[in-house]
């Protein structure tokens, strides 16, 4: 496959535009099997899933000795811890929440980002930025808040928190796979993510007396579609992709991933927005657009003769 300057490539578009679909669906598969298996453990066993399944790949291709790299695996633990962290948190939320408020509201993650990277003094925001984070803002407000005394409900404060975390995971993220060996790196972070995730079972079933742990048989499907496809092919999928298309695309792409969660959970779980949160939505996903369409794009049309 050859990517002709001025043409992109098919394939890759096409791949990570299925990515983008099948991560939009996770969020229909975690919220049918949140009632069914414990947070803790649904984390863990996608992680592991992942895990020995890359772990098969590094042996078969004698790519093992890449796992004795010491920075992989101090990077890996940092994003492990965090990646645990967020598939936790988004499970606990999603049980308290709407599938479609959890889609939207951790797309959002993608403009928490440049705050993070503010807040630490590596960049400053630009308009278009600005504007994207006031409309996200808005957005977020008019899909979640309610004119009860509640105000918030509890799913969507946890499911923000793990937004906030997913942004922090992709600074991160963005920082050690241009350092460090991709394939150790996203080794050890699945590794971390699935021992942070039983360390965090056993702690919780220690606390209460060892209860017994939530899981029934119809959650293994889901089990293995969020291990196979949600977490090890989206990745693999992802970083491929890159070699052949431009970050700018790739984050075009996947600003379709709320709607195709939307759709998904209109379909499985016959979930529908409200006409406030309707609004809310629209407005999110235009600034997580906003925030996506490169800048220099605005001045083609801005300089484009009359």
């Amino acid at each position: 496959m050859k990517n002709i300057q001025g043409t992109m490539p098919t394939l890759p578009i096409l791949a990570i535009l299925g990515c983008c679909l099948i991560w939009g669906t996770t969020f229909t598969v975690v919220k049918d099997v949140s009632e069914s298996i414990d947070p803790f453990l649904l984390s863990g066993l996608r992680n592991l899933i992942a895990t020995l399944v890359l772990l098969a790949y590094l042996c078969i291709t004698k790519k093992w000795k890449k796992l004795l790299d010491k920075n992989s695996l101090k990077s890996g633990f940092v994003l492990g811890v965090l990646l645990g962290t967020i598939y936790i948190s988004q499970t606990i939320g999603i049980i308290f929440t709407s599938a479609n408020h959890s889609a939207f509201i951790t797309c959002s993650a993608v403009i928490l980002v440049p705050i993070i990277l503010f807040l630490i003094g590596w960049e400053k925001f630009n308009k278009k930025q600005t504007l994207s984070i006031i409309m996200v803002a808005i957005g977020l407000i008019l899909l979640t808040f309610k004119s009860e005394l509640s105000g918030f409900n509890l799913g969507d404060l946890v499911t923000l928190a793990a937004a906030v975390i997913c942004a922090i995971h992709i600074v991160f993220s963005g920082l050690y796979v241009r350092k460090y060996d991709f394939l150790s790196l996203i080794f050890y972070q699945f590794f971390f993510a699935g021992l942070v995730s039983f360390v965090g079972l056993f702690s919780k079933q220690a606390l209460n007396n060892f209860p017994p742990i939530l899981f029934e048989n119809d959650a293994i499907f889901n089990i293995l579609y969020l291990g196979f496809l949600g977490t090890l092919f989206c990745y693999f999928v992802t970083v491929w992709g890159q070699k052949h298309i431009s970050t700018t695309y790739i984050a075009l792409i996947f600003s379709l991933e709320p709607l195709f969660a939307s759709v998904t959970n209109y379909f499985i779980l016959n979930e529908v927005f409200t006409k406030k949160e309707f609004i809310g939505a629209v407005i999110i996903f235009g600034g997580i657009l906003l925030y996506s369409i490169p800048k220099k794009w605005f001045s083609v049309f801005k300089n484009k003769p009359a």
